[in-house]
């Protein structure tokens, strides 16, 4: 007969963190061999850069409790089973309903999600502060399957220019798959319902300004192919992709990559989303 492993070698706590995380051995990401431990001690490493994009906002979370190979959900809500380091804060839906969304303001906030299975962080765009209130936006470039990654550059470079003009500052981030994420910092004082309709007219602008390149037409985002032309702008409500440094829950298809930057920051209400392909 097997002899049992004890509690106390089934579960044990990186160095720098009270949070204890059992099956340090499970593995995680089967092509790699990437084990639990090891992306515990992943988010553990990085988590004084990566805390300025998560913490103190709302976030979801994907989690894959067997590893990415079996069944992964998307959470967002939490009546408490995280424990004392994962926090709580109140959204109203659109339903009238109020739930308690997700938010965490240290490593152990971090470390207590990868305990219950979770691979990636997804954040909203404002502050659980005040969270009718952004703080940043994204623009989303998601290129078609044709379009050359020079092409992907230079729409990222073009609508920081045309931002500029418009005096926001912006600064481009890789996502870790194949597009690029442009984010526009805000002083949190517009509420959602005015950025999205800022975001709204923005892709409309660039749209029209050049229809062989940019298109605000969500249908044909959704439904393009081979080298249609197309750049996408949606305002969703939700948050999308993590913050950087996030480990990703799905194997991505990376066109290029700078050291560090896995995944770029997302918003929640209002955001807006871009994608670019060949014409």
């Amino acid at each position: 007969m097997k002899k049992p492993v004890p509690l106390s070698e089934s579960l044990s706590a990186p160095p720098g963190s009270s949070i204890a995380i059992s099956s340090r051995d499970r593995v995680i990401f089967p092509g790699d061999g990437l084990t639990k431990g090891d992306l515990a001690d992943y988010y553990l490493a990085v988590a004084p850069i990566l805390l300025p994009w998560l913490a103190n906002r709302p976030i979801s979370l994907v989690r894959c409790p067997q590893g990415r190979a079996r069944r992964c959900f998307f959470q967002k809500h939490d009546a408490g089973s995280f424990g004392a380091h994962v926090h709580h804060v109140d959204v109203r839906e659109k339903d009238g309903s109020v739930e308690p969304y997700l938010h965490v303001d240290d490593a152990d906030g971090i470390l207590a999600c990868v305990q219950m299975g979770t691979i990636e962080f997804h954040g909203w765009g404002s502050l659980a502060a005040d969270i009718e209130k952004p703080d940043r936006l994204v623009f989303d470039l998601d290129p078609d399957e044709g379009l050359d990654w020079a092409d992907v550059r230079k729409a990222a470079a073009d609508l920081k220019e045309h931002l500029a003009e418009i005096g926001l500052t912006s600064w481009p981030m890789l996502t870790g798959g194949k597009g690029v994420h442009v984010v526009v910092p805000l002083a949190p004082k517009a509420e959602w319902p005015e950025a999205r309709r800022f975001c709204e007219r923005f892709a409309r602008a660039r749209a029209e300004a050049e229809p062989d390149r940019f298109t605000a037409n969500l249908k044909r985002c959704t439904a393009r192919a081979g080298s249609s032309s197309t750049i996408c702008a949606t305002s969703a409500a939700a948050p999308r992709c993590c913050p950087m440094w996030s480990a990703p829950a799905k194997a991505r298809r990376s066109r290029r990559r700078s050291a560090g930057a896995s995944c770029a920051t997302s918003t929640a209400p209002g955001t807006s989303r871009f994608g670019t392909a060949p014409g």
